[in-house]
């Protein structure tokens, strides 16, 4: 099936993008590959499992106004996957990571850390990373990649033990050296709405069908997508994924207003179906009834809103290696 967004020629700022995107590509992907083969010797699991509020906040933020698709609740009103949503940081993929590992436990286990952060001679953490960081430096300063990415994941560790997110506890926190070892996961729900302490440790979430739990494939850390996804997709997936878990594994949708105002996910974002239907990890159904006139969408009635996409995860699609498909899927829009 063609999507009517693939009927288009690629706009200048699309092109842009592409670009830049495919420049990460080129940078990033011997780290990617070396990356997910170390999650083989540390988590073995066939899913990512995450608790509802991670996601989803059960009472609509309060804003002023109208919801619409210009107003999005400030970033403590929102859940705190879209809180930790950025264009450059790594902390929502840090968490990601983070829990992925921890459910090499029992459920009900109160996970501890024992991997080091920055260890020659043994997996690490800086071991699960990659990003685009290249080699720097000159006669004077100096500094490697692997140096890069410690300072990365410690900006990461900062951002969620701050005292807005608070999805981390950093026991060593006093200590002059090694300030970020040892850190352990606090529960997703992560600050409270409105302010306050979260005291709660993270537990490994049980199938036991006392909370809604969400499930992403394990392919996401395993076949290196968790790298080469942009955060606004990681949330996108993340949306989804929760509407699988409270409707059942078919196709499903979000109306604007759940979408901001309860998953804290701009219009934007919401575009990322585009990106993630091109890499096969989602299906999208869209509105039969529409078609192109003109280079415009057509096939709705005037005043009328056209039909909601509905959206279904592709599991199998994270069977893929991430860095070949997105490479495919780059080249072919570039040429």
């Amino acid at each position: 099936m063609v999507n009517f967004f693939d009927l288009f020629p690629l706009s200048a700022s699309e092109l842009k993008r592409f670009q830049a995107r495919h420049s990460k590509l080129e940078r990033i992907t011997a780290e990617a590959k070396r990356a997910s083969t170390q999650f083989a010797g540390i988590r073995t699991g066939k899913q990512l499992v995450l608790r509802s509020g991670f996601v989803f906040r059960q009472d609509p933020a309060d804003v002023p106004g109208d919801a619409s698709d210009r107003l999005l609740p400030p970033p403590e009103e929102r859940p705190p996957a879209t809180r930790l949503a950025s264009p450059r940081g790594i902390a929502l993929k840090v968490f990601l990571t983070a829990a992925f590992v921890a459910q090499s436990r029992s459920p009900g286990e109160r996970p501890t850390n024992t991997l080091p952060l920055n260890d020659l001679d043994a997996v690490s953490w800086v071991d699960l990373f990659a990003t685009p960081a290249v080699r720097g430096g000159g006669l004077k300063t100096y500094a490697s990649i692997r140096d890069k990415k410690a300072r990365q994941l410690h900006h990461a560790l900062g951002r969620l033990s701050s005292a807005e997110v608070q999805l981390i506890h950093l026991p060593n926190a006093s200590k002059a050296v090694g300030k970020y070892e040892g850190f352990l996961l606090l529960h997703e729900q992560g600050t409270p709405y409105g302010g306050g302490e979260n005291s709660d440790r993270y537990t490994v979430p049980g199938q036991d069908g006392r909370e809604l739990l969400l499930n992403l494939p394990a392919g996401l850390f395993t076949n290196g997508w968790i790298h080469l996804l942009e955060d606004s997709e990681l949330a996108f997936l993340l949306m989804i994924a929760w509407l699988h878990a409270k409707f059942g594994h078919q196709p499903v949708f979000a109306a604007s207003d759940i979408r901001l105002l309860q998953f804290g996910l701009s219009k934007d974002a919401y575009e990322a179906h585009r990106m993630l239907n091109r890499f096969g990890l989602v299906e999208v159904e869209e509105d039969e009834g529409r078609y192109i006139e003109g280079g415009k969408m057509a096939g709705f009635q005037e005043g009328q809103r056209p039909k909601l996409h509905r959206f279904q995860l592709a599991p199998s699609g994270f069977d893929q290696q991430a860095t070949d498909k997105v490479r495919e899927v780059i080249e072919f829009k570039l040429s």
